[in-house]
């Protein structure tokens, strides 16, 4: 009967603070936009496939914490500030990686920025995830650019690749 309670309350908190995962949602609406325009190249859907990959991780990981019975009202707006912090944050990493890429004209100086973004997402795991078949799951992939792990704490490694916001 207490988890019933618990999860009608949280319920209820959660539709009060679906409005507070505007920044989330609008990430997953553009990734999943990009993903599934046939009019955009192959390897921008990549790129638009691993933003919906870490998202759902993301995402999963939240939902994994939701339904502990320690939750609280409180933890709950974590979370959401979390999914809305992350994502963001993860989205400026990809979209500075590729910036980064094509200003590199030579092989030898794409592969190094590679390398620097690769070893931010690998130095900043945000859960500590021993399931490396599903963090790693791109890592090690030379068909998709965004070679990144999903357990990255986006914010930590976007401050490793040098990120500055645009004046």
């Amino acid at each position: 009967m207490k988890k019933l309670f618990l999860t009608i309350m949280l319920l209820g908190a959660m539709s009060l603070n679906i409005q507070a995962q505007e920044v989330f949602n609008e990430v997953v609406k553009i990734a999943k936009a990009n993903a599934e325009d046939e009019k955009k190249s192959l390897e921008s859907r990549k790129v638009a496939t691993f933003e919906m990959d870490a998202l759902s991780y993301m995402a999963m990981k939240v939902r994994d914490d939701v339904l502990a019975d320690t939750v609280s009202v409180d933890n709950l707006n974590e979370n959401i500030k979390f999914l809305n912090e992350q994502s963001l944050a993860m989205f400026k990493f990809v979209t500075f990686f590729i910036e980064c890429s094509m200003k590199a004209k030579k092989t030898k100086d794409k592969e190094l920025v590679l390398m620097k973004f690769k070893k931010a997402s690998l130095d900043n795991p945000y859960f500590h995830d021993t399931d490396k078949e599903i963090t790693l799951a791109y890592f090690d992939r030379t068909d998709y650019a965004t070679q990144f792990s999903l357990d990255t704490d986006w914010l930590k490694a976007l401050e490793q690749v040098g990120y500055r916001e645009p004046n």
